[in-house]
């Protein structure tokens, strides 16, 4: 039975978010988030590159004004939908002015702010140059460095290759960079409270997650076993510890801006689940899954979470021949029931299905994969695998007749033809002209009527042997 388990920044619409967030007179105080103070976090993710932050944390807020930094946030954070608010003192607490503090510490960039300033460079030998450096990056890459022994280039002048560069030494961090992308705030605090619970929320990119299955059919294919896994995937350029997780499953709609990917993931680290629980309910058009204890998604890093496990399910194989679309190939696909008196009934996110077979010498051999789109209980889930080696189709058109200016007749043979040692069951599938009436005519096999412009012939091929249809279309046009 079914078992649920423990499972960029955008350029602002609105609001323009000024650098540097307070005037030299008010000399506002950077005041952080107090240690040890019981913060929370609520993620909520989409299927597309998409996610809800909700944070809560303990700041200490002077009465007055002051500068309120926030860090520690996602890299590709949309500003322009950052909440902020004071849990304790809601009436008494307002943010002036926002200022999203993006400027990270590279190699680039700092060689850019010391141009001009002493540095010391010392090479993969050992030898040292202390000196001022008069360039060292060319546009948003380094470069050789060149330096020269006096202030604004006087004295001897040198270059020390890039290749041979073993570090640099700097007299401190520029003024304007950060090490985390951080919020800041100019707050005012009208209350006599000091410490103050606040709740920020805002969206942000690079935070996704899809569904992935692993299937295994039985030895008869008529039934399968399938285990469901959440992969969430976090390339925001933040660490999310101990985060109460929402998955949403559903196509939602996003205004389509430029965006900019200021810190990109590139290596990313395989977090297996061990036996989570998700709960899953409907929520608007979508479906909510909410997994049922907190979680860690660190940065750059793919975590899966078991999300469903079902055994026995009643399955189907098909053999489908489309030779207007596929030549001499006959697709297998696979096709089984979401219901609950079939061991599943659960809405099931879209993802990507792989199958596996069990060998005679008890291995399991991947026999092919698709993708299935978000599917509601109580409905078909047929997914393609391959193309069956021994069994092929041919068609060809065998005449056309014009009958009148606006009616036109063709005939059509198909041919299926069975190379295995017992008889198989193939659906050929024929498609109509969409713009023309048609009338099937004549027919040598029993047909069904698909959707207006799609006909199907169930047939049998015989061991070692070839099947057979002809059937004629007319067109009014």
């Amino acid at each position: 039975m079914l078992r649920l388990r423990h499972n960029v920044i955008w350029i602002l619409a609105s609001a323009v978010l000024l650098i540097g967030i307070a005037s030299t007179f008010l000399r506002p105080t950077a005041i952080g988030a107090q240690k040890g103070a019981d913060n929370s976090m609520e993620l909520t993710i989409y299927n597309s590159d998409l996610a809800l932050v909700k944070e809560t944390r303990c700041l200490e807020i002077p009465e007055g004004l002051s500068t309120v930094l926030f860090p520690n946030i996602s890299a590709r954070i949309n500003p322009a939908t950052v909440s902020f608010v004071s849990l304790t003192s809601p009436e008494e607490v307002r943010v002036r002015e926002q200022n999203y503090e993006y400027d990270l510490v590279e190699d680039t960039k700092l060689m850019q702010r010391f141009v001009g300033e002493k540095i010391q460079v010392t090479t993969k030998g050992g030898r040292a140059y202390t000196g001022y450096l008069l360039s060292g990056a060319k546009g948003s890459a380094p470069s050789n460095i060149i330096m020269s022994e006096g202030p604004n280039g006087t004295g001897q002048v040198y270059t020390v290759q890039l290749s041979d560069v073993q570090s640099v030494e700097y007299p401190s961090l520029p003024e304007g960079l950060i090490t985390r992308p951080t919020l800041a705030w100019l707050v005012s605090n009208n209350s006599t409270t000091r410490n103050h619970d606040c709740l920020v929320t805002y969206l942000t990119g690079g935070l996704s997650w899809a569904a992935d299955y692993v299937a295994i059919i039985g030895p008869n294919d008529d039934n399968l076993d399938l285990r469901g896994w959440v992969t969430v995937t976090n390339e925001s350029g933040a660490t999310f510890k101990d985060a109460k997780l929402k998955l949403v499953a559903g196509d939602v709609h996003q205004v389509q801006e430029e965006m900019y990917d200021v810190v990109r993931a590139t290596a990313k680290v395989l977090d297996a689940g061990t036996g989570p629980t998700f709960e899953e309910k409907p929520f608007f058009e979508y479906h909510l899954y909410t997994l049922q204890f907190p979680t860690t998604l660190k940065e750059n890093q793919i975590k899966q979470i078991e999300l469903l496990a079902a055994s026995s399910i009643p399955a189907r194989k098909l053999l489908v021949y489309d030779g207007a679309r596929q030549g001499t190939k006959v697709t297998t696909m696979l096709e089984f029931w979401n219901k609950t008196e079939n061991n599943l009934g659960m809405p099931l996110p879209k993802g990507v299905i792989r199958v596996s077979k069990m060998d005679t010498d008890g291995s399991l051999e991947f026999i092919g994969e698709d993708r299935i789109d978000h599917t509601p209980k109580d409905e078909k889930v047929r997914i393609e695998l391959g193309s069956a080696f021994d069994v092929v189709g041919e068609r060809s058109v065998m005449g056309t007749k014009r009958l009148s200016d606006r009616v036109n007749e063709q005939t059509f043979k198909i041919e299926v033809r069975n190379h295995k040692e017992e008889p198989v069951e193939v659906t050929v599938l024929e498609h109509m002209m969409g713009w023309a009436q048609w009338e099937i005519v004549s027919s040598s096999t029993k047909w069904n009527k698909v959707d207006a412009n799609t006909i199907e012939f169930p047939t049998k091929a015989p061991a070692g042997g070839s099947t057979t249809i002809t059937y004629t279309v007319r067109y009014t046009y």
